[in-house]
């Protein structure tokens, strides 16, 4: 047994690699974690050569033994509709490589509404023309729409299309009241 799966047995059970926490975005390509837990070297070539900057280098994420792996955090960018770069840089297979229009129909995470977004929201709370998260949604998954509020009063309101959105999270990347989350698609 090596020695990184060793302390994960004697700290907690069972190997780290089979308990990814769901919080855990892994990049495209990478099926969902499950060929970085088999195949990641941890050499951290996809995080460099990212265009956007959204993978970075995990710490805790994936438990004791992914650390290193490359997770994706939106606060740093978003994963680009056609970008394929951290597929063709991997040299283990741990990401794999994917066509443009591959890329384009896999699905990452998917976009949810922080709870409490009601009162964070420019285009909600102050009737603001912000919307900046539906001009960024390349693939037409997130709306800022016009309802009636409780109060029969017209608010801007933003919702997500679940068929639509992959989780790229260019949404929460440029919301300046950060009112998104991007789930893993398992939870």
């Amino acid at each position: 047994m090596g020695a990184v799966a060793g302390a994960c047995a004697a700290a907690g059970g069972a190997d780290a690699r089979e308990r990814v926490p769901p919080v855990a975005i892994a990049p495209p390509g990478s099926d969902g974690g499950m060929r970085l837990r088999t195949r990641c070297a941890g050499c951290n070539l996809c995080v460099a050569k990212c265009p956007t900057k959204v993978l970075k280098a995990a710490m805790l994420e994936y438990g004791l033994a992914g650390t290193m792996m490359p997770v994706m955090d939106f606060a740093r960018g978003f994963c680009e509709k056609g970008c394929t770069v951290c597929g063709e840089v991997c040299p283990t297979g741990a990401i794999r490589r994917l066509t443009k229009e591959e890329k384009a129909k896999t699905k990452i995470g998917l976009a949810t509404l922080v709870s409490g977004w009601e009162s964070k929201c420019l285009a909600s709370t102050e009737n603001h023309p912000c919307a900046l998260c539906e001009k960024h949604c390349v693939y037409g998954a997130v709306k800022v729409a016009e309802e009636k509020d409780k109060d029969g009063k017209n608010v801007r309101r933003p919702t997500v299309d679940a068929s639509k959105c992959v989780g790229c999270g260019a949404c929460a990347h440029v919301c300046p009241a950060a009112i998104f989350d991007i789930q893993s698609p398992k939870t």
